[in-house]
């Protein structure tokens, strides 16, 4: 069993796989396993993985029968890891050399009575010509980052996570994209997988759960790469996908802090069931007032889809919590 998987689910990115491989063999820390999951390319990217797994024997590949999408293919990589820690390294995304030795070296030792789950470094922005301005100037000069919420802190606890939350609002990604993220394999399987009924808040949920049971480590160190493009999946989201990314997701996101059992420690914070139940109320006051914003069709089958699934918002759609 190797220390660390570097997980890299994969689907059309050829363009970049190579530069984001090389990237991952080239790692300080070598007790590692690179673990591939193609989800039915059909641009060569298969092809150009299964390229370097002949060269290192680190490196597996694996490619799913039928598509799984974004979410589902995430989850993927995660039952095929088998590393002690899995490191997320994402097809369009750059590892530093010393990314991986420098995370396992902020991990307090158990030794202490702490054992760290769940590790985050700081990102460079790397955006891509061509990319739409409102997404240019959220990543130039929207972004808050964890040095921000928490003041220079590298141990957040628990409740520290779950305290900014509630004050950042619903939405806010202050722990950043998957490539900046390790966690322990373990807590994978005690906190389940990424919820796939989320197009955009899919990372935020999770780390979400992780941090306000698990807490986090922070280096504020840049020691990777997120690039930012029109092929990605954020870019088609909001190109093709508003309605769910603007609307739905938030409401789903709510209703797992109001309602599921992982999220037991943000609602023992202080007044936390009023300030969800508040945003909520406001987000399907919102959905009135979109008019014309949206398809009404489109509107009216995704609402009834996200329902169906999340029966308790049938009777919170209907009657608001005041």
């Amino acid at each position: 069993m190797p220390k660390v998987t570097i997980s890299i689910p994969t689907y059309n990115g050829a363009l970049y796989i190579e530069e984001c491989l090389e990237s991952a063999i080239s790692q300080t820390f070598s007790d590692i396993e690179i673990v591939i999951v193609d989800d039915c390319s059909t641009d060569g990217t298969f092809e150009i993985a299964g390229k370097y797994a002949g060269l290192d024997k680190r490196v597996k590949v694996f490619r799913n029968n039928t598509r799984l999408g974004l979410v589902g293919n995430w989850n993927k990589s995660i039952q095929y890891s088998t590393g002690e820690w899995i490191k997320f390294l994402f097809q369009d995304d750059f590892l530093y050399d010393n990314c991986i030795e420098k995370m396992l070296n902020a991990v307090r030792s158990t030794q202490a009575g702490v054992t760290d789950s769940f590790v985050v470094v700081e990102r460079n922005f790397v955006i891509e010509e061509g990319v739409e301005d409102d997404l240019r100037q959220f990543y130039e000069n929207s972004v808050i980052t964890l040095n921000e919420m928490f003041r220079g802190k590298s141990h957040i606890l628990p409740e520290e996570f779950s305290e900014a939350i509630l004050k950042g609002g619903v939405g806010l990604n202050f722990v950043g994209e998957p490539t900046s993220v390790m966690i322990r394999r373990e807590i994978c399987f005690q906190y389940s997988f990424f919820n796939r009924n989320l197009i955009h808040l899919c990372d935020l949920e999770y780390w979400t759960r992780l941090g306000t049971n698990e807490g986090l480590v922070y280096i504020p160190e840049v020691l990777s790469d997120f690039r930012v493009h029109n092929r990605s999946a954020s870019a088609y989201n909001h190109a093709h996908r508003r309605f769910q990314l603007e609307c739905l997701d938030k409401i789903i996101l709510l209703h797992d802090y109001l309602y599921h059992p992982y999220y037991l420690n943000l609602r023992k914070t202080a007044d936390s069931e009023t300030i969800l139940s508040k945003y909520l109320e406001n987000e399907f006051m919102n959905l009135a007032g979109l008019g014309g914003a949206f398809d009404t069709q489109d509107k009216a089958m995704l609402l009834h889809a996200v329902t169906e699934k999340y029966p308790i918002l049938k009777n919170t759609r209907n009657n608001p919590v005041s």
